[in-house]
């Protein structure tokens, strides 16, 4: 189970407010959709409160506080106890701060994901990257890219989202084998074009092969080492997963890549799937409620730019009503 399916809802879209109103990154239409928000439910506005509490505590941390004269330690195991007692404001301060910052681990939004790497791309963005060795990849929606070449290799790592590779190949000009890592999987690169795409829990993934043929090997765990690692040839497709190793996708390539056309095929999958996929293409939460709804079929083929009446259309597929608010659609 991923760490963050655990959050509330709440909290996640409370987290997503703040931040953004902290970063002063809300335009006056967001801002006024942020009122709405926390005008709809009391639960929005306390949860709003706690997370903005927490953001101005760490700041203060940031700035650092003038320490006032330290009282003489005392002696035996619960000496740094005492100390603390006495200084309470920092030690609730101290507190706060370690709050977020476990929150952050637990559940990092995205903008935190993505510190410190080359690349990343925002809801429904196409992002086309051509490498200083000439390699070119295409960058799906709200996905994460580093660059990480050495003398011996070239090797990108995807960790969110969803990338179209086509390396320069290995000859005399460039002899360093091309390599993308993710959190699950290491694809190699025995030909010119491919995606590899990074599952909401980060260690499962799916792999497709446009030209060519790629290897691909698991992260290591204890799965038979004959079903870790395999090759594909053009036309293939997989998904991988550390509990079910590499299973057979009956997507092509074409489909699974057909976002860079600005579509979505969804073919045998679930309204849960469904969802889970279509909401990388827009800001805030999708939900599916229940169980039973979330495992009914349905197929369609779907604008990027026009995901909303999508999700209406797939939840009139499964006889299932819409409900939307402020940053969340729920299908019901």
């Amino acid at each position: 189970m991923n760490p963050s399916d655990s959050i509330d809802p709440i909290e996640r879209c409370a987290a997503e407010w703040v931040t953004k109103h902290r970063q002063g990154r809300l335009g006056p239409a967001e801002k006024a959709a942020y009122g709405r928000w926390l005008a709809a439910d009391p639960r929005h506005a306390a949860a709003a409160q706690r997370l903005d509490r927490a953001w101005q505590a760490t700041g203060a941390l940031r700035q650092g506080y003038v320490r006032p004269p330290r009282p003489a330690r005392g002696h035996g195991p619960l000496a740094w106890l005492q100390e603390a007692l006495q200084r309470p404001k920092a030690c609730a301060g101290a507190l706060t701060g370690l709050a977020v910052a476990c929150w952050l681990w637990l559940a990092p939004p995205f903008w935190v994901q993505g510190l410190g790497a080359d690349y990343q791309t925002g809801y429904g963005e196409v992002r086309h990257v051509t490498l200083d060795d000439g390699s070119q990849i295409d960058l799906g929606s709200r996905s994460i890219l580093s660059i990480a070449y050495d003398g011996e290799r070239r090797t990108v790592r995807l960790k969110r989202g969803e990338a179209v590779f086509a390396p320069s190949p290995v000859g005399e000009a460039e002899s360093r084998p091309f390599t993308v890592r993710t959190p699950g999987a290491t694809v190699t690169a025995r030909g010119t074009r491919y995606l590899v795409a990074v599952d909401e829990d980060e260690r499962s993934g799916w792999v497709a092969v446009l030209q060519h043929s790629v290897e691909i090997d698991l992260v290591p765990h204890d799965l038979d080492e004959a079903s870790a690692s395999a090759v594909l040839q053009q036309g293939d497709s997989l998904y991988f997963s550390p509990q079910a190793g590499l299973k057979p996708l009956e997507q092509s390539p074409q489909e699974l890549a057909s976002w860079q056309q600005g579509r979505v095929v969804l073919r045998q999958s679930t309204l849960a799937q469904a969802a889970r996929q279509l909401g990388r293409y827009r800001p805030g939460l999708t939900l599916v409620r229940g169980e039973a709804l979330g495992r009914l079929p349905v197929n369609a083929v779907v604008r990027t730019d026009n995901v909303d009446d999508a999700l209406r259309q797939l939840a009139a597929q499964a006889h299932a009503k819409v409900m939307q608010l402020p940053g969340v659609l729920l299908i019901y």
